[in-house]
């Protein structure tokens, strides 16, 4: 960020090979720069790519069976600054000895064995 302020927005659901629709990104700019003064783009054209996620949406934390001492805590597609802290505080309670519960198991590499 030395360069300057970022502005994000959402995600999109797309195919593979579908092309760019930059329409958020040009919203949300029109409408921050009624707030701020941002400047002028520091990058020729806005980043776009894929974000990994599972097919549930929901992040893999917890012990896989059968090996012992490995670990999972990822899947967290683009919620991974919202969801980070969230699933550490869980990794680091499981990797304790916390019991599971409803939580835990929706998000147990087990769902996908």
């Amino acid at each position: 960020m030395s360069q300057g302020l970022r502005l994000t927005t959402g995600a999109e659901i797309a195919r593979f090979a579908s092309t760019k629709t930059p329409w958020q990104l040009a919203r949300a700019e029109r409408m921050a720069r009624e707030v701020i003064d941002f400047g002028e783009a520091v990058e020729p054209e806005p980043w776009a790519g894929w974000r990994p996620c599972m097919p549930d949406m929901l992040p893999v934390v917890g012990a896989v069976p059968k090996i012992p001492g490995l670990w999972c805590n990822f899947g967290h597609g683009h919620q991974g600054f919202t969801l980070g802290p969230t699933s550490a505080r869980l990794f680091s309670e499981l990797a304790g000895g916390r019991a599971e519960d409803q939580v835990t198991q929706a998000v147990s590499p087990v769902r996908y064995l």
